[in-house]
């Protein structure tokens, strides 16, 4: 006990920074696409309607906000591992939320305003004027686009952690497999631990696979996939017959042909399973 709670810990926090590595990549990489679609589009607007711009005026305006928002991605997507909005949680996270975006707006607009005005200044020999005759209405429009963006980075993150805790689960499976010869299963909110020895067969569907025992039959939430390694590493000699089915090959009493190198599969339980011809190598291999 005291050995598995340090070890579990660091597996979490370990894929907490998997989760906010990944999660600032994916974001990096739209704000680039984002930049060179952006940027080409004001090009060919300014090109279509005849009007002379300064050079690389689409590719600054853009970048300068581009840039800001990438320096900032770290602290924001770190927040949203710090403070998930999830139930039970959201109440209290949402204060901490509101004070990051603020931070966040209102850096994004002042780094992207300093930034223009240099490359005006220097750059073009003219001056920079971002809130002109309506300061309001352009601080407004700004924090609009911003709200979007934050709130956009924060279903990134709880995306990307929920897929990172979702391979804890699946790998803590298999190591329960090996262990303990049981197969974890969730079920319509349960989770229950089942003797590997008592699975005959399973077919996909949809999100879900029906799991059918000696005892019984079960629907969980997983894939076929997923269900083959588990098994494997309990120890169960599991086959693939059909893309959707999978089988224990100590279950198998009979495999009957049907035609055009299909097979009928029958069980120890009496029941019948297809059998592909994809799949016939698998299943004749001993």
């Amino acid at each position: 006990m005291n050995d598995t709670l340090p070890f579990d810990r660091d597996r979490a926090r370990a894929a907490e920074r998997r989760a906010l590595w990944l999660a600032c990549q994916f974001a990096w990489l739209t704000l680039l696409t984002f930049w060179i679609i952006a940027s080409l589009s004001i090009d060919t607007e300014f090109a279509r309607a005849g009007r002379d711009s300064p050079p690389f005026f689409a590719w600054v305006t853009e970048g300068s906000s581009v840039l800001m928002t990438a320096l900032m991605v770290p602290g924001m997507m770190w927040l949203g591992l710090r403070a998930p909005l999830e139930p039970g949680r959201w109440l209290s996270s949402l204060p901490w939320h509101l004070l990051g975006f603020l931070a966040y707006t209102s850096l994004h607009v002042l780094g992207m305003v300093l930034i223009r005005e240099g490359v005006w200044t220097f750059g073009y020999g003219s001056q920079y004027e971002f809130l002109g005759d309506a300061p309001w209405r352009e601080i407004i429009y700004e924090a609009r686009k911003d709200l979007g963006t934050y709130a956009g980075y924060q279903i990134i993150m709880a995306v990307a952690l929920a897929l990172q805790m979702r391979r804890l689960e699946v790998e803590a499976a298999r190591a329960e497999a090996r262990n303990s010869h049981r197969v974890t299963l969730k079920c319509g909110g349960r989770t229950l631990r089942i003797a590997a020895r008592e699975f005959r067969a399973a077919q996909a569907a949809g999100n879900y696979v029906e799991i059918r025992l000696a005892g019984g039959e079960h629907l969980a939430r997983s894939t076929l996939t997923e269900l083959e390694r588990q098994l494997t590493d309990a120890g169960i000699d599991v086959v693939r017959v059909h893309r959707s089915w999978l089988v224990n090959r100590d279950s198998i009493t009979e495999i009957a042909p049907t035609g055009e190198g299909d097979v009928a599969i029958t069980l120890d339980t009496g029941s019948q399973i297809p059998g592909s011809r994809r799949y016939r190598a698998r299943l004749d291999a001993a």
